[in-house]
């Protein structure tokens, strides 16, 4: 559920989650660690038990098996009547495996050989294990007891206190339309784009989700799905430092057209005119 060519919907996920900002913020910098981040986090790795790493790793996919999916509610429909909105909001497409799964399979190019089991029951690398494991603690949040959150963050949170680690904010992220994606940025940070007014955008019946696929394509094709992805996260996490602990149900249909937005800044270059009107279509939303 959770790919490279699909952040959007670990985004919206992740921006309903309950702690939407430190998950989305954690990440924004896995995607974006430096060489000497990912050197220094495999060292850090390599320190930690591998016992009371496993331990925590079954515990994180025991408590997120128990959180409702979105699989799970739309079936309990037909027993029980639809459920609440803001139910159906925070319900989640994907899982812990999913997560982790992405993040240690395209976060970063790592040096160590695969020895760690994480969530999914994927073997990876120690230092692959480490950042999935910084994020995981975020999404099994406020589930996962301390101690075990505590031991899956632990290696990132020692390789944060180098100098260094993580990439630096900058345009070259985000592909060769970065200045397109700082601007956005720039705008959800300084309120001009709308919760209210994107909430409201809508689409000719499946016009959205044809020009996203089309702009996952022209990512594919322009080797920008990494830079899609940051812009994607990044953009969202600004959006919900902007209106995050509003209405969930608004919050969701809002992030349609606010990632439609950073697809167009993204690969706006190599669209069709039709598909880069389509995606721009809450571009004056205020």
């Amino acid at each position: 559920m959770y790919t490279l060519s699909s952040p959007t919907v670990l985004a919206t996920d992740a921006a309903c989650h309950p702690s939407a900002p430190e998950l989305l913020s954690t990440l924004g910098d896995v995607f974006r660690l430096t060489e000497t981040g990912v050197t220094h986090l495999g060292l850090c790795a390599l320190d930690a038990d591998p016992v009371p790493t496993a331990l925590a790793w079954g515990v994180a996919e025991l408590m997120d098996a128990a959180t409702p999916s979105a699989s799970r509610v739309l079936e309990a429909v037909t027993r029980n009547g639809p459920p609440a909105a803001a139910t159906v909001a925070r319900a989640r497409l994907g899982d812990v495996g999913g997560v982790a799964r992405l993040v240690a399979a395209d976060a970063a190019r790592w040096p160590d050989a695969p020895r760690v089991v994480i969530a999914g029951g994927s073997r990876v690398a120690a230092s692959a294990a480490a950042a999935a494991g910084a994020v995981c603690a975020w999404w099994t949040w406020p589930d996962l007891p301390t101690h075990h959150a505590a031991v899956l963050a632990g290696p990132w949170r020692a390789m944060r206190t180098h100098e260094g680690v993580v990439a630096a904010p900058a345009a070259a992220l985000y592909g060769p339309r970065g200045g397109e994606v700082v601007e956005l940025l720039g705008a959800v940070s300084c309120g001009r784009v709308s919760l209210d007014g994107l909430a409201r955008v809508e689409w000719v019946a499946g016009a959205w989700a044809t020009s996203m696929h089309r702009a996952a394509w022209a990512a594919y094709t322009s080797g920008r799905l990494l830079a899609q992805l940051r812009a994607v996260i990044d953009v969202t996490a600004a959006f919900v430092g902007a209106y995050g602990g509003t209405d969930l149900v608004q919050l969701r249909t809002a992030l349609h057209p606010l990632h439609a937005l950073v697809a167009a800044a993204v690969v706006g270059d190599v669209l069709a005119p039709a598909d880069l009107a389509d995606l721009r279509l809450g571009a004056d939303a205020r």
